[in-house]
């Protein structure tokens, strides 16, 4: 089972890439938007600086200012992650989880809607924004595998077809078992 070009383009907008090699199927989120974001608290720390030495009253309402900005920032950041599927084995390998995870042992697939913030915007179709989280259930114990953004508390098409090809990788594991 493939996923359409527009669930990829969907994965590669929230920052995941997918690749596929013999019975190997990877899922990688960039760490590219982290380098980007150190970069930029490190050139408003730089201004932060240089404010305060000239008028200290500027630094301080600049820091203040900053901390309002990158702290919602920095929660929303995903960090790195790698999700290997393994069809030959029946397993997944995930980064920061401590074994892996046989198709077996898995006992569904959650989606899961959480409300996050509101904005303001004319290219978007609501104002809401909303944290998809896509994950495996194994054993009682949740573990998520994409953190997607959504206008809509109902999952997208897309997102959806996510769902569903994880399902499919899961079911076609555990028939070769």
């Amino acid at each position: 089972m493939k996923l359409s070009k527009k669930a990829l383009e969907m994965l590669e907008y929230n920052g995941y890439s997918l690749k596929e090699h013999n019975d190997q199927i990877t899922v990688s989120h960039s760490s590219f938007d982290s380098i980007g974001l150190i970069v930029i608290l490190f050139l408003s720390l730089v201004g932060i600086v240089f404010l305060t030495a000239i008028e200290p009253w500027f630094g301080i309402g600049a820091l203040v200012i900053a901390v309002l900005i990158f702290l919602p920032i920095i929660k929303r950041n995903k960090g790195s992650f790698k999700l290997t599927a393994d069809k030959g084995k029946s397993r997944f390998e995930i980064s920061g989880y401590n074994h892996a995870i046989s198709f077996s042992k898995i006992t569904g697939i959650f989606i899961h809607s959480k409300f996050v913030d509101e904005y303001s915007s004319a290219f978007k179709s609501t104002s809401e924004e909303h944290r998809v989280t896509i994950g495996l259930v194994a054993q009682n114990e949740q573990v998520p595998v994409f953190k997607l953004i959504a206008d809509h508390a109902k999952p997208s098409k897309e997102m959806n077809e996510v769902y569903t090809f994880l399902e499919g990788i899961i079911q076609g594991g555990k028939s070769q078992q």
